[in-house]
C-alpha cells in the first residue's frame, strides 16, 4: 500500500488547494483518501475536562472499596518487589 502525508488548505469555497510532490502527480484523476484531523476546540477541552472528571470519580471508587482500604503498606511494598523481581 502507498501512501502520501499532505498538508492541505482548504479555500473560502470547500475546496482543497494543494500541490502533489512530483512523484505523486501520476496519481492525478486516482481515488484518495483524505483523513482531516481537525485542531483542538474548546468543545474538545470541555469533554476532555469531563472525562478526566469521570475518571478521578472511577479512581476514588476503587480506592474506597473495603478491600482496598484493607491492603497495607507493607503489602504494596512486596507487590511492587516481586514484579521487579519477575514474579
Amino acid at each position: 500500500m502507498q501512501a502520501i502525508e499532505l498538508e492541505v488548505d482548504i479555500t473560502a469555497n470547500g475546496r482543497i488547494d494543494t500541490c502533489l510532490p512530483p512523484s505523486y502527480r501520476s496519481w492525478f484523476g486516482s481515488h484518495a483518501k483524505l483523513i482531516m484531523i481537525l485542531p483542538e476546540t474548546q468543545m474538545d477541552e470541555l469533554q476532555r475536562q469531563q472525562r478526566l472528571k469521570k475518571w478521578r470519580g472511577l479512581l476514588a471508587e476503587t480506592q474506597a472499596l473495603p478491600e482496598v482500604l484493607a491492603i497495607t503498606n507493607a503489602e504494596i511494598a512486596a507487590e511492587i518487589e516481586a514484579y521487579r523481581n519477575g514474579l
